[in-house]
């Protein structure tokens, strides 16, 4: 008898840390490129599309030149819902090669860069190279990913990637995590 409660406990335990019977959505309102420069880019599109509740991204970036080092910086805003002030969660440079390379210290960006491979059409990994056409195809933010304690409200995020020390391109996404229904 205490064995199948042990068995029981054990299995609901399993269900929440793997997120299972996670409550909440990540619904993206905007993904927008908002600077790209010129002389780095031969092709650089996005788009968002909603579907069976969950927001997915598409994008594509063909560079002119092999890109061998990328600065990024990272930051992200939250707010709970009716509350008037926002919460900066991060505000961070980082090596974006070292960052593609290995685990980083801090586990949702880990928690971004293992989602972007799992969508992306090739090992994200420096250099990048020109002439070639990297894919993100259907990339979604899933629940699962995220920590058990994440609560429901808005958020705003910039990511913004230097290359030779100087703004190669800027992505500012914004959105909800909604309670599921």
């Amino acid at each position: 008898m205490k064995a199948s409660y042990l068995i029981c406990g054990l299995y609901v335990l399993m269900s929440v840390v793997c997120g299972e019977n996670r409550g909440i959505r990540v619904y993206f309102d905007d993904f927008v490129v908002k600077y790209k420069a010129p002389d780095i880019f031969v092709k650089m599109d996005s788009n968002l599309t909603q579907s069976n509740n969950r927001s997915y991204i598409n994008l594509e970036v063909i560079l002119k030149k092999d890109v061998n080092d990328i600065n990024v910086r990272l930051s992200m805003e939250f707010w709970k819902p009716n509350a008037k002030a926002k919460m900066k969660l991060y505000d961070v440079r980082v090596d974006g090669c070292q960052l593609l390379r290995s685990i980083h210290q801090n586990k949702l960006f880990n928690v971004f860069v293992k989602s972007f491979k799992k969508h992306a059409n090739v090992i994200l990994m420096c250099p990048l190279k020109a002439n070639y056409s990297y894919k993100m195809v259907n990339w979604f933010l899933d629940e699962n990913d995220l920590p058990a304690f994440v609560p429901v409200g808005k958020f705003r995020t910039l990511t913004e990637y230097y290359t030779q020390q100087r703004l190669g391109i800027r992505i500012v996404a914004s959105g909800d995590v909604l309670a599921k229904h």
